[in-house]
């Protein structure tokens, strides 16, 4: 049996082979789209590929936070079992999720005086979510308790680089994550915008380029330069343009680094849309130069 269970949510954007191999429960959040409204399962649902084709036939998806019912159940299996919890949540700047898992925390505690409930909001998204999961596990298979990897991973969260290009900025805009100000800039003819997240765990917009392969360039040489360690494996997520990712994988490669590429979700999806092309990695200070 682990040291404690680990529980975060649908949105680090992992495969269902990842969470059953390493013994990772998640809360799913859910996403509507095309009259359905669908609990965010890791693409088994309605694939990834359908669900980037549906948004670029114009159909809208709305997203919905994790249910503190769901928190609540699985707090209780692993309580009952008599594990303490770290759950790691996705950022409170871009969802009330983390919320949600707090308020289960907060319920359950008295009826477990002996078990121990962590909550740590990791102020990151998909693969960045994902790096810190992640290190989590290794700190539990490796016989760290839950209160020491929880301190770990509020340590290490704000080290936790998110780079992100996208075809639009009206998808972000109107899901709310970003301002009509912001917003503009995805309007100008031929201008790709860089956006990043900072130290609340909301996203930025943080400077533009002209044209799809100058914004590659631009997260490889950024990537490159604020990356702390070229030995780490970085995350490269992106929404159905995986020829742009294998672009952005061969860049990196040339400098000896490797890469990991993954679709961006159901849930992040609907906020990014189609082309949204990202890399996950740990540096320094978040904020770019």
């Amino acid at each position: 049996m682990h040291p404690f269970t680990l529980i975060t949510d649908s949105t680090i954007d992992e495969t269902a082979e990842y969470f059953k191999k390493n013994d990772i429960k998640y809360a799913p959040l859910s996403f509507s789209i095309d009259e359905r409204t669908i609990e965010e399962d890791c693409g088994q649902t309605i694939s990834f590929q359908q669900f980037y084709n549906l948004l670029r036939q114009g159909k809208q998806s709305s997203t919905s936070q994790a249910k503190l019912n769901t928190f609540l159940r699985l707090f209780r299996d692993a309580l009952d079992a008599g594990q303490d919890i770290l759950y790691i949540g996705f950022s409170s700047g871009l969802s009330g999720t983390y919320q949600a898992g707090c308020m289960a925390r907060d319920e359950l505690a008295s009826l477990y005086p002996e078990r121990k409930i962590f909550c740590v909001d990791s102020l990151s998204a998909t693969g960045g979510e994902f790096l810190l999961v992640d290190k989590a596990r290794e700190m539990r298979d490796g016989g760290c308790t839950a209160e020491v990897t929880a301190t770990a991973i509020e340590q290490m969260r704000l080290h936790v680089i998110h780079l992100v290009t996208v075809d639009d900025l009206n998808h972000l805009h109107r899901g709310g994550r970003l301002s009509k100000t912001s917003a503009v800039v995805g309007s100008l003819l031929g201008i790709k915008p860089l956006i990043w997240v900072n130290d609340e765990g909301k996203l930025e917009v943080c400077g533009k380029v002209r044209g799809r392969q100058k914004a590659i360039s631009y997260l490889a040489e950024r990537t490159l330069r604020e990356m702390t360690d070229k030995n780490q494996v970085v995350r490269i997520g992106h929404g159905d343009c995986l020829e742009d990712a294998q672009a952005l994988a061969d860049l990196l490669w040339r400098s000896g680094v490797r890469s990991d590429i993954r679709y961006i979700g159901t849930v992040i999806g609907s906020h990014t849309g189609p082309g949204v092309l990202t890399t996950f990695f740990f540096g320094g200070d978040r904020k770019p130069e």
